[in-house]
């Protein structure tokens, strides 16, 4: 998805819709690549968030960052509070299937006949 930043506020990420909404000259039929980017904002040049193995941290799009002439997007690797490892725990929980002993003898089914 193409995203914006508006350049007197630093508000990201902006879209064509942000955008029209104060350029209302803008045709709906001008978007993508024919999308008239008004000079008060700038493309973002988007890049994946980083991969993380650590389930004690999460990432964050953060503000892009002007390098070499082009904003490209940036990303924040924060650890999670307290709070949000206690609903990733019970999410665990809740979502996890139960485990099992599987050398113990089961019971008979209940079916009915």
């Amino acid at each position: 998805m193409t995203t914006y930043i508006k350049l007197s506020t630093m508000e990201y990420p902006r879209h064509e819709g942000d955008i029209r909404l104060e350029h209302p000259n803008i045709l709906e039929s001008q978007t993508g690549p024919t999308f008239p980017c008004p000079d008060t904002y700038a493309l973002v040049e988007h890049v994946d968030a980083p991969l993380l193995s650590d389930i004690t941290k999460t990432i964050e799009l953060a503000k892009p960052q002007l390098i070499d002439g082009k904003w490209i997007t940036q990303w924040n690797i924060r650890s999670l509070t307290e709070q949000e490892l206690l609903i990733q725990e019970e999410n665990l929980r809740m979502f996890s299937p139960p485990t099992r002993n599987l050398t113990e003898q089961g019971s008979e089914p209940d079916v009915i006949g």
